[in-house]
C-alpha cells in the first residue's frame, strides 16, 4: 500500500449544472414559452400554490385550452415539490417542452419579490442568472491524521464532492517491532522502534495533508469565485492552510471545528455545515455593510454610472427589491432617469424596465463581483444605503 492518498470517492455537483444546463436548453427553445417562478411554501392551504400559479397564468395573452392544460401540468408537478421555489417552464405544444426546477434559494426576481410571477414569450432567464452569479459556492474541506473530505455548499445544497483515507504502510510497524523484540509478529513497547514509528507517520501526515491541498485546489479552480471553509482540529487545520498556495488561501472565508464524528455521512454533514457557511457569510455581510455605509457609493445614479464605467469592485443588491430604471435600447446604457439616459443616447429610444433585468449585464461589463443580499442583511442595506450600494474599485 503508498503512502498517499487512496482513490478518491467523487460524487457529481448537480445543483449548479443542473441549472445550467436547463438555461442552456431554454435559450435554444423555439416559440413562445411559459416561464413561471413559484413560491411553493403551502403553509396553512395545501391549494394555494396552484391558486397562486393559475392566478399569474390568468395575467398572460394564453388561450383557454393551453392555459388549463399548463395549470393541470402545474398541479401534477405541485403533487411531488417540497419547500422553495419552483422554476417551471414549457409551451404551448401538447407533450412539449416541459422543464421544472425546485429552487432551495429563491432566486431575485426583476420587480421585486412575488409568490408567483409568469410571463410568455422568450424564456424569463434572468432571475436564474442572477441567481448563478450572485450566489457564490463555498468548498469546505476536512483534513485529519488518516481522512479528509470535501464538500461544496451551493444553491442551498451541500453536496460532499470526494473523499480520501490516508494509506499506512502495515509492513513498517512489523518490522520495527521485530527488530525490537527480537520475536517476529510481536509488538514493541516504546522504544526508539516506536518513536522511529511515530515520526515515520507525522512524514505520513504531512505528505497526505499536502495532497489534500492540491485536491482543495482543483476543487476550487473547478468553481470559479467559490469560497473556502477549513475544518477540523486548529493543528490540522493550520497545518492544511500552511500547504495551500497563497491565491487560495486569499479565497479563505473562515475556519471551524468539524462535527464530533466525522465520519457521518454527507446527510448528517450537510444541515450543520450550511449553517456554519451561513453564519460566516453573513458575519461577511455585516462588516461589508460597515464598509459601505462609510466608503461606499450609494444612490442609483451614482451606482449604475460608477459601474458601467467599470469603477466599481463589487456591488450589493437587496435580493426582494427593484427599481425601474431608464435603458437606451441601442447601447444597453442604464441611467436612474430619461434626463441622465439622454446625455448617453440623446436620439436614440429608450424604455422604462427593472433595473435587474438588465443588471446582470452591466455588472458583466463593468467587471464586478454582485452579491445579493437576504434576510437582515438586506434590510440592514436598504435601511443604511438603499436597495443598491458598491465599492470603488481598489488599486
Amino acid at each position: 500500500m503508498t503512502d498517499a492518498l487512496n482513490d478518491p470517492v467523487t460524487t457529481t455537483q448537480a445543483a449548479r449544472r443542473e441549472l445550467q444546463d436547463l438555461r442552456e436548453r431554454l435559450a435554444a427553445s423555439e416559440g413562445p414559452v411559459l416561464s413561471l417562478y413559484l413560491d411553493v411554501h403551502a403553509d396553512t392551504d395545501p391549494n394555494a400554490p396552484a391558486q397562486r400559479a393559475d392566478a399569474a397564468l390568468r395575467e398572460l395573452p394564453l388561450e383557454r385550452n393551453v392555459r388549463e392544460r399548463l395549470e393541470r401540468q402545474i398541479q401534477n408537478t405541485l403533487r411531488d415539490v417540497g419547500e422553495g421555489t419552483l422554476a417551471y417552464f414549457a409551451d404551448a405544444v401538447e407533450n412539449g417542452l416541459e422543464e421544472a426546477h425546485l429552487l432551495r434559494v429563491a432566486p431575485p426576481l426583476p420587480g421585486g419579490r412575488r409568490e408567483a410571477a409568469a410571463s410568455w414569450g422568450d424564456p424569463w432567464l434572468a432571475p436564474l442568472d442572477l441567481l448563478l452569479e450572485g450566489e457564490l459556492p463555498v468548498v469546505a474541506a476536512f483534513a485529519d491524521e488518516r481522512r479528509a473530505r470535501i464538500f461544496v455548499q451551493d444553491l442551498g445544497v451541500a453536496t460532499e464532492a470526494s473523499s480520501f483515507v490516508r494509506s499506512l504502510d502495515p509492513s513498517a510497524w512489523g518490522r520495527k517491532a521485530e527488530h525490537s523484540t527480537g520475536m517476529p509478529g510481536r509488538p514493541a513497547r516504546g522504544g526508539s522502534g516506536k518513536d522511529d514509528f511515530e515520526a515515520r507517520k507525522e512524514a505520513w501526515t504531512a505528505r497526505f495533508v499536502e495532497e489534500v491541498a492540491n485536491e482543495i485546489e482543483t476543487a476550487l479552480n473547478a468553481h470559479e469565485h467559490a469560497r473556502l471553509v477549513l475544518l477540523g482540529e486548529p493543528k490540522r487545520v493550520s497545518q492544511l492552510e500552511s500547504e495551500l498556495p497563497k491565491p487560495v488561501q486569499d479565497r479563505l472565508l473562515a475556519k471551524g471545528p468539524a462535527p464530533a464524528d466525522p465520519d457521518l455521512g454527507p446527510q448528517r454533514w450537510s444541515d450543520p455545515l450550511a449553517s456554519f457557511v451561513r453564519e460566516q457569510l453573513h458575519a461577511e455581510d455585516e462588516e461589508r455593510l460597515e464598509r459601505l455605509a462609510r466608503d461606499g457609493v450609494t444612490g442609483l445614479g451614482a451606482n449604475l454610472d460608477l459601474l458601467q464605467r467599470g469603477e466599481l469592485g463589487f456591488v450589493a443588491v437587496h435580493a426582494d427589491v427593484d427599481v425601474d430604471v431608464v435603458r437606451c435600447l441601442d447601447s444597453d446604457w442604464l441611467a436612474e432617469d430619461e434626463e441622465r439616459a439622454r446625455l448617453v443616447c440623446p436620439d436614440g429610444p429608450i424604455a422604462r424596465e427593472p433595473l435587474k433585468t438588465h443588471l446582470l449585464g452591466a455588472v458583466r461589463r463593468g467587471r464586478a463581483q454582485l452579491r445579493v443580499l437576504r434576510g437582515p442583511d438586506a434590510d440592514a442595506l436598504l435601511e443604511r444605503v438603499g436597495p443598491i450600494a458598491g465599492l470603488p474599485r481598489r488599486g
